[in-house]
């Protein structure tokens, strides 16, 4: 564990305030939900609750059955990093940090994409290069837990249409009532 140098007291009502630095640093914002538990050393840990984290299986099963359906490379993410990939294992590896422009998005509840984008697409990882994809927002209970992406495999090949995106928002769908149940 790293120690911080800064020391906080529980007030009357039990609580305690995270420094800025360290929540800026952990990207811990105001209504995220932490995961409170003790460890052997009987020391207490924070950790940024991720539930949807918890479906992986479930999330890479589906992405597979996109792939098949629709020839389109398939990712899904948590607010966080890749939780499932198909058809594009070696560009988009699972467990990779999604881009800083789809956290922001993803953070801000904001479902357009960038009107600054060239291309209007979202890199869902960093240094990806631009390509045709549609994209839903995954929810449960009003909370965002992640996207689910299907990109087209060839620039040349068939763009994703309006049926990739109702899968898409299948998938979504599908996979927040899980996380939900």
């Amino acid at each position: 564990m790293k120690a911080t140098g800064v020391v906080r007291k529980i007030d009357d009502l039990g609580r305690i305030v995270i420094p800025k630095e360290i929540r800026k640093t952990l990207k811990v914002k105001e209504g995220m939900p932490l995961e409170i538990f003790t460890d052997q050393a009987g020391d207490i840990v924070l950790r940024k609750y991720l539930p949807f984290s918890e479906y992986t299986s479930i999330a890479a099963e589906y992405a597979e059955s996109l792939l098949l359906q629709t020839g389109a490379a398939t990712v899904i993410t948590d607010r966080e990093k890749v939780i499932a990939s198909a058809g594009c294992r070696k560009r988009i590896p699972v467990g990779v940090q999604i881009s800083e422009s789809l956290e922001k998005i993803l953070d801000d509840r904001n479902e357009q994409l960038p009107l600054s984008a060239k291309n209007r697409t979202i890199p869902v990882i960093e240094g990806m290069e631009a390509v045709e994809q549609v994209f839903s927002i995954i929810r449960s209970g009003g909370e965002i837990l992640g996207a689910v992406f299907l990109l087209a495999r060839d620039p040349a090949g068939r763009k994703p249409g309006e049926t990739e995106k109702k899968l898409t928002a299948v998938a979504a769908e599908f996979l927040g009532r899980q996380a939900a149940v």
